[in-house]
């Protein structure tokens, strides 16, 4: 079996004060017993938090929750980071320039990714825009800041709307395949 994550990443490049915003996002999950206030080894490559009772109420299935594997926590990310859909791919970039679908084209992520920049310069119209503009299907994310839940079933719609009021911003959803 392989593995799969579903991110919670800020529509903005550079999340102001990420560190405070993962401390009071963690409190709020340990007192609704989402996850547990530990950290273990319960995710790929990083320590995370593993889920714990209360996570049932944030999910769809709850029997989906992924009870019988060892890889089942929160990750949170404070550092700048592409949050990709994995083996799912990328279909479509649009840009909100021109339209066009550039997923075929020489674009390149890399300025985004050392900081150097919160744009992606279309390779078809010359135009530099800032990255949450694009259109990108599947959806990816990019931000100082995200939360990713391994091996976890789809989250409520109303979950995600209440961290996206705790943290004052849009998030993207990003699902991803290991």
């Amino acid at each position: 079996m392989s593995d799969y994550t579903i991110s919670l990443v800020p529509r903005v490049s550079r999340y102001a004060f990420a560190e405070i915003a993962v401390d009071d996002i963690l409190k709020w999950l340990v007192s609704k017993d989402i996850v547990k206030a530990e950290l273990s080894e319960c995710t790929l490559g990083n320590l995370g938090y593993a889920f714990s009772d209360g996570a049932q109420y944030i999910v769809l299935e709850p029997h989906l929750l992924p009870y019988q594997l060892d890889i089942n926590g929160l990750e949170i990310t404070t550092e700048r980071t592409i949050f990709n859909t994995g083996q799912n791919g990328i279909d479509r970039i649009v840009c909100p320039n021109c339209t066009e679908n550039i997923v075929d084209n020489e674009w390149d992520l890399d300025p985004w990714y050392k900081g150097f920049t919160d744009n992606l310069l279309c390779p078809i119209c010359g135009t530099e825009s800032d990255i949450h503009q694009y259109v990108f299907e599947p959806q990816w994310g990019f931000s100082n800041l995200g939360f990713t839940f391994w091996n976890w079933p789809e989250l409520k719609p109303e979950f995600i709307v209440e961290l996206q009021e705790k943290l004052n911003c849009d998030l993207e959803v990003v699902g991803s395949h290991i």
